[in-house]
């Protein structure tokens, strides 16, 4: 009886057994040539003065991988993006709690799953859901001047203090910082001991 196949999350390709990728990565249902061409690039940056990384670049290889996972439904994808650094993540914010920048809930029951959350599961920390988005808006379709005025459909939904909590803002892409900054001064209102922001990807020459 032939062995079962693993086959590549992201191409549907068989896995090749004896590749070194599948000897060293074993949990990473990714094909060697899509863990080639998905190159992470780490870049520590600020928002808002709170310490701030992004893992990749928002490049049309991540925009399409995003695209697969958020717009084509595809669950399975929701452990591939960390799935290489995920001890050095957990070692990083042992002790935060996460809180996902929202998207807008009928969204999420179209599709049935919160993509952002799903996709930081795998850090294995504790989730809560302190923002809520109240207006449809979408970001990437949006001028400069509407993306500044994000604040206005972001609100807290859980005004429970912080104090005792080190809060990771988590989002899947940054680009222009509007809607990080909006909940950063959202979540600030609960004093939590500390903030920190961790996104997948952020555009180039972004701040």
């Amino acid at each position: 009886m032939s062995e079962p196949t693993n086959i590549c999350k992201i191409c549907f390709s068989e896995i090749k057994d004896n590749s070194l990728l599948n000897l060293l990565n074993r949990d990473i249902d990714v094909c060697q040539r899509c863990f080639q061409e998905i190159k992470m690039h780490f870049f520590k940056f600020e928002v808002l003065g709170y310490s701030a990384i992004s893992i990749y670049r928002y490049d049309e290889k991540i925009q399409s991988l995003l695209y697969q996972f958020k717009g084509c439904f595809d669950f399975e994808l929701f452990d591939v993006f960390f799935g290489r650094i995920l001890h050095e993540l957990r070692f990083r914010y042992l002790r935060y709690v996460v809180v996902p920048v929202p998207s807008y809930k009928q969204e999420d029951e179209i599709r049935e799953f919160n993509h952002v959350e799903e996709m930081f599961k795998p850090l294995k920390l504790p989730i809560r859901h302190m923002l809520t988005k109240i207006k449809k808006v979408k970001q990437a379709t949006s001028s400069t001047e509407q993306r500044k005025e994000i604040n206005k459909h972001i609100a807290l939904s859980d005004e429970s203090d912080l104090s005792q909590y080190k809060i990771l803002l988590v989002d899947d892409v940054y680009t222009t910082g509007s809607t990080m900054k909006a909940c950063i001064r959202l979540i600030e209102k609960l004093h939590p001991k500390k903030i920190e922001v961790l996104v997948m990807s952020k555009t180039e020459n972004k701040r």
